[in-house]
């Protein structure tokens, strides 16, 4: 029988306060300033701010899929956005290139809600995203393919 989980023990680093300005995409930005701080892997344990736009995708209905689902068409939200909240992992994929795994909601002016699965370049500021980036140490996270799932997922080693 396998196991119901994968684990690696991490150790925290350092915190990182970061707060994007106006137009920087959201996850851009995050993978910017990690870069710029040699964090390459962490979590993203608190978001908030606005957006002027939201891109995301989230869980839709797939026969065909290895779990029945596959993600949506990206869908693209108009603002002004007041993001609610966010979390996310950091970490690499198999090519070595940085990677961010992030899930977030925001409401729009009418106070509809939406979340899901964020996608890289289309989410730009509207005033502020202020987030709080926890660095991990002893431990690579490395996003690639997942036979059993057949998405694309971290991996602790």
């Amino acid at each position: 029988m396998r196991n119901s989980y994968v684990s690696r023990e991490a150790k925290t680093g350092r915190v990182l306060f970061i707060r994007l300005q106006p137009g920087t995409d959201l996850l851009t930005g995050i993978l910017e300033a990690c870069a710029d701080n040699s964090i390459r892997y962490a979590v993203v344990s608190t978001v908030i701010g606005s957006l002027t736009r939201a891109r995301f995708v989230y869980a839709v209905p797939d026969k065909e899929g290895k779990l029945g689902i596959r993600y949506s068409q990206p869908v693209e939200v108009e603002g002004p956005l007041e993001f609610i909240g966010g979390q996310g992992v950091i970490g690499i994929s198999d090519r070595e290139e940085a990677m961010i795994h992030f899930h977030g909601v925001v409401s729009n002016k009418d106070m509809k809600v939406y979340a899901g699965h964020f996608v890289e370049g289309g989410n730009p500021v509207l005033a502020t995203i202020e987030a709080v980036i926890q660095e991990l140490d002893n431990i690579r996270l490395v996003r690639s393919y997942d036979e059993e799932t057949g998405f694309p997922l971290f991996k602790p080693y």
